[in-house]
């Protein structure tokens, strides 16, 4: 039996077990779609410019509600990431680049790394 919680529109979803992998697959999948429909949708190919689209479309997905449901299983950790690691494969002349290196040039942080500093601030 799944329980779900509304929070500002969006559901939270936790199973009887108190486990939000059903939540995870849901915001993956959705933010899976939003990151492919970016470079369709803009007619620019600049990097910053999709990178902007991306957080503004795709981020909020992803980080709504963490503070609930933060996942610490490492393969909860490598969806997340994979949604971002997609999208920055996919931009103009960073495709044969690592990861790292491409979130570097683009000047981000990894999803991890933000639901941390996120965890941090709530704290204060």
């Amino acid at each position: 039996m799944d329980v779900f919680y509304r929070l500002q529109s969006v559901f939270v979803i936790l199973n009887y077990r108190l486990k939000y992998d059903q939540n995870t697959s849901v915001i993956v999948h959705n933010a899976y779609k939003r990151a492919v429909l970016i470079p369709i949708s803009f007619h620019s190919r600049d990097p910053q410019i999709l990178k902007r689209a991306c957080c503004v479309y795709v981020r909020p997905l992803v980080e709504f509600s963490s503070k609930i449901w933060s996942p610490h299983y490492k393969y909860l950790i490598d969806k997340f990431e994979s949604i971002q690691r997609y999208f920055t494969k996919r931009l103009f002349g960073l495709s044969k680049l690592s990861y790292c290196e491409r979130l570097t040039s683009l000047d981000l942080d990894t999803l991890e790394r933000r639901r941390v500093i996120c965890d941090l601030v709530f704290l204060l």
